[in-house]
């Protein structure tokens, strides 16, 4: 009896031991989702809360935990000069507003932030963190066959270079419909660790599926993404180190 005592007592020991060992694991693999809202139409509301609400509570992917952390409207700032204490503080940013080439509106469909302009995004030594933005708005991703894209003005060492050390920038190079079922399927696509540039194309596609506005072929819109080449297998469960400027850019889009 007395054995079987201290087989269970030691057990015991080492469960706590395992849990605790867990918790500081959990600690330092956590991970933050930002939401960013436009001030113009309820829709863009329900697109960023049903993508964050699946990650209210911390979710474990791979070897990183996932907790939306920040839900705000879109203000100028919040991509420009705040922007490391707002989109540049999370690992995601989902933003939902009106959109054109390069550029989201704020507060209506007039755009106010231009991505060309804005400081780099993901430079770590500096502070900043994100890794992937995610932009449901239309045109804003513009893919190589819709204009002559100058991939070094775009990335941290040229003029206006967005890609300072961020992974993979995702959403539509065309004119695009939500208020639909992308945001969720998209979450439920990254929750199982698939590549996050190609949930957001498998999610667009699931919507395509089951079209309810009539539209065709190109319903909800044509996907876009860029990323640094040697990121393109990123997913939410473990990405690459930080991109530097000697890496080759890459493309993907629909369409």
């Amino acid at each position: 009896m007395g054995r079987n005592r201290h087989w269970v007592l030691g057990v015991l020991c080492l469960a706590i031991a395992f849990q605790v060992s867990c918790g500081t694991l959990a600690h330092a693999a956590s991970r933050d989702i930002g939401g960013y809202v436009a001030q113009a139409e309820d829709r863009f509301v329900r697109n960023v809360w049903n993508f964050i609400k699946n990650f209210q509570a911390p979710r474990a992917i791979g070897s990183h935990s996932w907790k939306y952390t920040q839900y705000y409207w879109m203000e100028p700032w919040v991509f420009d000069g705040s922007h490391d204490s707002y989109v540049d503080a999370v690992d995601l940013a989902y933003v939902a507003c009106h959109g054109g080439p390069w550029s989201v509106a704020c507060h209506d469909g007039i755009g106010d932030v231009d991505f060309r302009n804005v400081p780099g995004y993901g430079d770590l030594p500096n502070g900043d963190d994100l890794e992937f933005l995610v932009i449901e708005s239309c045109s804003t991703i513009i893919a190589f066959p819709d204009a002559g894209f100058d991939w070094q003005g775009y990335r941290w060492n040229g003029p206006g270079g967005i890609m300072r050390g961020m992974h993979q920038e995702m959403g539509f190079r065309t004119l695009s419909i939500s208020d639909n079922g992308i945001p969720n399927y998209f979450a439920l696509r990254c929750l199982g660790n698939q590549i996050v540039w190609s949930a957001w194309f498998g999610a667009v596609q699931d919507e395509r599926s089951h079209p309810v506005w009539g539209n065709g072929g190109n319903y909800p819109g044509w996907a876009s993404a860029i990323m640094p080449q040697k990121c393109t297998n990123d997913r939410l469960g473990s990405y690459v180190a930080d991109p530097v400027a000697a890496d080759l850019m890459w493309s993907v889009w629909e369409g």
